[in-house]
């Protein structure tokens, strides 16, 4: 599941809010798209910047998950920061607990802390943003994740395998 949920939700600016809901939109779909191509099965969840109730955010992202078998979650968002004076674009990975196995029917999904996280920040000004390729940046930094994956995997293989040889 990659989900994307824009943050930068300002009432009495719904241009503004437009914007920001196409950056984040056109950069949850690249995402979605590298992986698909390289065969690793994705499928997207993007909610608007106006989306604000996070309990129920959580939900809908939960009940996805749970409906199409994912077993992790990888968050996209490109949003500003004003407190730093810059605008974020971020991958962040989550295991999905509970997926796997039976479960009571009490018992539900729920998110892990997180397994990778790629952010990169820029300097929040118009020029830059007015800059800003969502697709070019998403494919770097999904590129990157893939590549962290990789490494990842092959050093637990390497470390189940002390002599070498792979399973």
């Amino acid at each position: 599941m990659v989900f994307g949920h824009g943050r930068n939700f300002e009432p009495a600016m719904a241009a503004q809010n437009e914007q920001w809901d196409q950056v984040n939109l056109r950069f949850n779909r690249t995402v979605v798209g590298v992986l698909n191509q390289l065969a690793r099965p994705a499928h997207a969840l993007v909610l608007t910047v106006s989306s604000l109730d996070l309990q129920r955010n959580l939900q809908l992202l939960l009940d996805e998950a749970d409906r199409r078998g994912c077993s992790q979650v990888l968050e996209t968002t490109v949003f500003a920061d004003a407190e730093s004076a810059s605008f974020k674009a971020r991958l962040r990975l989550y295991p999905i607990l509970g997926s796997k196995g039976p479960r009571l029917a009490t018992a539900g999904l729920s998110i892990g802390q997180p397994l990778y996280t790629n952010e990169r920040g820029f300097e929040l000004s118009l020029r830059n943003l007015e800059r800003l390729r969502p697709e070019l940046l998403a494919r770097a930094m999904t590129e990157e994740f893939l590549a962290a994956q990789l490494q990842r995997d092959s050093n637990s293989n390497a470390a189940s395998d002390p002599v070498g040889r792979v399973p």
